[in-house]
């Protein structure tokens, strides 16, 4: 029987392995012996001496295994799990080295800590998906999904949006996939509080958040170039720059300063941000919404005005009644967009709650005036 288990030694009937911490903690445990009752024992009396509670310990696997043509058993024979733990973070000791002495089989059992099959768990759950574009469900008029398809490539998009299309609300419906964060990332004593709960949507939490692939929003009229910075928000914390918050996915800015966009454009040819004198790899897809041609960017994307029959049925969706040729007629060009048929929606129903017994045209007609501030024949 294996005695002293916890000096190195030449060993004939059975070897500890272990993973540790830094901090000398053990995470995992892997006992050889010439049989299961023996390894058994082994395991029992190494938790004993080493003062750690069998119930912080699960089996996992065990077994016997093959060993014929091998003479030893030791660390530099176990580079395999040497490596395996060693991306976990721990360190590979043994109590010395087992001689098979001819032997074609051993018996194993491996044991592992409640918190770091934990940490394994969470890290097999959290894969990450390739991030894509379903645009066909996408109830919008056929053009504009054609035209939308070249947000497919991931590259850099200006949209001249004449249609007003609701373009971060058309992407958030249509972004597939999921994008792996860390709650704090962490370089050197810089650290950046990435995730965000109003921008990310958390599909999973385990040691870091897996999320929907992000849709982030800057809009010049409302929002401060701040955003682009890290601000501190605890004791050495600070708050990640928003570019970084939309990892992987889509950062919208709308209406822009051009020198944002230059900087921002800059920053990915890098391929990183100087944040606090550290270098932060970046990775995001920047699309400039606005009425202007000006910003300089590799892909372009004209979305021109509603026709009359694409507004008509737009409009018939949101309201949901009938909508008269003579009304669309009414709407000039520049007006036949997607916000319009919004707020004419949203004008509509208003109208309705406070004339209940109104007729549809009717009210679509005075809601039609109120948009447009004027008199309409037959009102």
């Amino acid at each position: 029987m294996e005695t002293d288990l916890l000096t190195p030694k030449e060993r004939y009937s059975g070897v500890v392995f272990i993973g540790v911490r830094k901090n000398e903690v053990v995470e995992f445990i892997k006992v050889y012996a010439e049989n299961e009752e023996l390894a058994r024992d082994i395991l029992e009396r190494f938790l004993y001496e080493k003062g750690i509670h069998p119930a912080d310990f699960i089996v996992v696997d065990k077994g016997y295994e093959n060993v014929e043509g091998k003479e030893i058993i030791s660390t530099r024979t176990e580079s395999e799990l040497s490596s395996f733990l060693g991306r976990l973070g721990l360190r590979l000791l043994s109590n010395g080295i087992l001689y098979l002495q001819g032997k074609k089989e051993i018996y194993q059992i491996t044991s592992l800590s409640k918190d770091l099959l934990m940490e394994i768990k969470s890290k097999e759950e959290l894969k990450e998906e390739p991030v894509r574009l379903g645009l066909k469900s996408l109830n919008l008029p056929p053009r504009f999904i054609e035209k939308l398809k070249a947000l497919e490539l991931m590259e850099d998009t200006l949209v001249i949006n004449h249609a007003e299309l609701p373009l971060s609300e058309v992407l958030k419906e249509a972004i597939k996939g999921a994008v792996k964060i860390p709650e704090v990332l962490e370089l050197g004593s810089l650290k950046l509080r990435l995730f965000d709960s109003e921008l990310h949507e958390v599909i999973k939490r385990g040691k870091e958040i897996l999320i929907k692939p992000p849709v982030v929003v800057w809009d010049s009229y409302v929002d401060s170039l701040e955003d682009f910075e890290a601000g501190e928000i605890g004791d050495r914390i600070y708050r990640a720059p928003l570019f970084l918050k939309a990892h992987k996915g889509f950062l919208i800015l709308r209406e822009p300063p051009e020198e944002l966009v230059e900087k921002l454009i800059r920053i990915k040819e890098k391929g990183s941000a100087k944040i606090k004198g550290f270098k932060v790899p970046v990775e995001f897809t920047l699309i400039v919404e606005s009425k202007n041609e000006k910003y300089d960017l590799p892909v372009k994307i004209r979305l021109l005005y509603l026709s009359q029959e694409e507004f008509k049925k737009l409009l018939e969706e949101k309201i949901g009644v009938k909508v008269s040729g003579e009304v669309v007629e009414k709407i000039p060009k520049e007006k036949r967009t997607f916000r319009t048929a919004s707020t004419l929606s949203k004008l509509f129903k208003r109208l309705k709650e406070k004339k209940p017994n109104a007729r549809s045209e009717e009210l679509l007609n005075e809601a039609l005036v109120l948009f447009l501030g004027e008199e309409n024949e037959g009102h």
